[in-house]
């Protein structure tokens, strides 16, 4: 039993021995991988043991023999330093990492080079990336085999900094790599030309007439411009001239206008209609884009044939507009297109669409009051009768006609109408009839209801101003010293609304912008001219999608005044009164403004395509 056992206790012994022998040899094989997957480019290390044996020797030349014997080339700093004493036999990798655990070294293989440098010469180095971007920098990094998981980088996308530690070499190489990927990505001089077509927004001025005068709508061409020039933008549109003093009137040539019949008087407060907006420029509404910058010095390219200084015109950017095709032209330099691709883009938005249905209701108060005589002699051969023209004959039921003779003047193939007449009407009868003497007195007051005078329905774009007018023109020929001219004066009704989708609400509201003028020529002259009378509205509201809005806030009074009497009789006096008939009619209107704007469509991106050629 004795024997069993210690053949048994031997068995395990050799088995153990084996099992440390095997493992002697796979932990290099093992420690050999990790360290070439932790380092930047894997060592190929000529042999799988590394045997040698030092007394005292200096560090430099135990680590020159060992790369000599990998065939590695080896820089050692001279802060490295050391004595070796000892019998080493273990893996390549392990050799070199216990001798800089030992002596506090660091090393880094950069694919050609061993370099090995002391502790105190690590490095950092904190770079700026003006151009490139870190995720470039990451990947050529890491495609050239040069970031080391032992010393690991930095990275800030939003500043585009980067912060590398290490080794000398390493943290060299690191600069190296970002000031040429910098310097690769700067910005070239290559000039291109890039067709920006637009869908919704013009390219080009556009010249529209509001009140008989012409206001610019300036195109996408033209903002360009106005970005990109030396001033800044400062050029104004055509139409934004100042307005006229306040409660001014000017009349306006027919001469000096053209052949634009639709001049009118034009009221200094209201003699700069508000310039319409571009249609789909809702610039408070979109993310701002990045404007390229404009090189010092110079000046957009204008369509006027101003170019900029000799020696700046190749670094301005030249903006052109196509009418013909309703696009954008750009000539600058490659770098810049993707901003004015997304410039253009943010101006070329579809407009929202809304339609504005507008009532004008006039409540009218009319007092129509009647007051006269009338009168009726009747004998047996004669009859008169006065009056208004207006009322029925008196009669008497007695006599032997009692509705009256009628009036010989309103005969119709039905019979007589019998009505009193405009003034007298004496009617001589034979017959045997009584007579009498008939008076009446007759009051009438009268009054009107409301009425819709005008309903007008418009459909138009967000931010685009709505025109009703319904006005009436006349001229007045004016003499001149050599010729004469014609001037147009106007009265009426003129409604303009401009609408704007307020895109941040909870709901849909609409913000509304309303200028209403109600003009009318009164019976008052001045010379042979008669005296026009304006009544101006201005006001802004907030409402929601499909309320309505109210305006009020105005009278127009109107007396009419009329006299029939008898001739000879009405002019005795005393009683002359007795045969006339006096007609006052009072109206007193009360004019309303029923506005209800409506949205049809909500305004939205647009997909432009972009064609691009090189400019040599």
């Amino acid at each position: 039993m004795c024997g069993q056992a210690h053949s048994a206790v031997s068995y395990l012994r050799r088995q153990r021995s084996a099992l440390y022998r095997q493992i002697s040899w796979v932990l290099p094989v093992i420690l050999c991988v990790a360290g070439a997957s932790a380092g930047a480019q894997p060592l190929v290390w000529k042999s799988q043991r590394f045997q040698y044996v030092a007394d005292h020797k200096d560090l430099k030349d135990v680590l020159r023999d060992f790369g000599a014997s990998e065939n590695i080339m080896t820089s050692i700093s001279s802060h490295v330093d050391g004595s070796v004493s000892g019998r080493f036999d273990s893996s390549p990798e392990q050799f070199l990492d216990k001798m800089a655990n030992t002596f506090g070294f660091i090393w880094y293989y950069d694919g050609a080079v061993l370099s090995i440098a002391g502790a105190n010469e690590a490095r950092n180095a904190t770079i700026s990336l003006k151009h490139s971007n870190v995720t470039e920098m990451r990947r050529v990094l890491g495609s050239l085999g040069i970031a080391d998981r032992r010393f690991p980088i930095r990275y800030d996308g939003e500043t585009g900094l980067v912060i590398a530690s290490g080794p000398p070499r390493y943290v060299e190489l690191v600069s190296d790599v970002a000031r040429l990927i910098d310097q690769t990505s700067a910005p070239s001089d290559k000039i291109v030309v890039q067709r920006f077509p637009l869908s919704y927004a013009w390219a080009t001025d556009r010249t529209v007439t509001i009140d008989g005068q012409g206001v610019t709508v300036r195109g996408v061409a033209s903002l360009l411009r106005g970005l990109y020039s030396a001033n800044g933008g400062g050029q104004g549109a055509a139409g934004d001239a100042a307005p006229a003093p306040r409660d001014t009137y000017r009349m306006k040539s027919l001469r000096s206008s053209g052949n634009n019949n639709s001049n009118a008087l034009a009221s200094g407060a209201n003699a700069r209609p508000p310039l319409p907006t571009l249609p789909g420029l809702d610039n408070s509404r979109q993310p701002a884009a990045e404007v390229p910058p404009l090189p010092a010095g110079a000046t957009a390219g204008r369509a006027d044939g101003n170019t900029a200084e000799p020696g700046a015109a190749s670094a301005a950017p030249v903006i052109e507009a196509d009418p013909r095709s309703n696009a954008i032209f750009v000539r600058d330099r490659a770098e810049n297109m993707p901003a004015f691709q997304a410039l253009i883009e943010s101006l070329d938005q579809r407009p929202g669409v809304l339609e504005i249905d507008a009532t004008i209701i006039e409540i009218t108060d009319n007092a129509l009051k009647e007051l006269g005589v009338d009168w009726r002699l009747h004998s047996g051969h004669m009859d008169v009768q006065t009056g208004n023209g207006a009322l029925a004959q008196t009669g008497n039921p007695d006599s032997l006609n009692p509705q009256g003779f009628g009036n010989p003047a309103n005969q119709t193939s039905t019979g007589p109408i019998l009505s009193t007449p405009v003034g007298g009407v004496l009617t001589a009868v034979i017959g045997g009839a009584g007579r009498y003497l008939l008076g009446r007195v007759t009051a009438l007051q009268q009054s009107d209801q409301a009425r819709v005078t005008a309903s007008p329905k418009v459909e138009t774009l967000d931010n685009v101003e709505a025109i009703m007018d319904n006005k009436q023109t006349f001229y007045v020929p004016v003499s001149g010293y050599q010729s004469a001219d014609l001037y147009s004066v106007s009265a009426g009704v003129s409604l303009r609304v401009l609408p704007m989708i307020v895109p941040t609400s909870s709901t849909e509201q609409i913000h509304l912008n309303v200028h209403i003028e109600d003009g009318q020529l009164s019976t008052q002259q001045v010379g042979t001219l008669p005296i026009v009378s304006n009544s101006t509205i201005d006001t802004q509201a907030l409402i929601n999608n499909g309320e309505s809005l109210l305006i009020a806030g105005y009278s127009v009074d109107q007396d009419d005044h009329a006299e029939t009497a008898v001739p000879g009789l009405s002019k005795i006096p005393l009683i002359g009164g007795l045969f006339r008939f006096k007609h006052h009619q009072g109206q007193r209107f009360q004019r309303l403004f029923l506005l209800t704007p409506r949205i049809i469509a909500v305004s939205g991106p647009s997909a432009a395509n972009v064609t691009t050629s090189s400019v040599r």
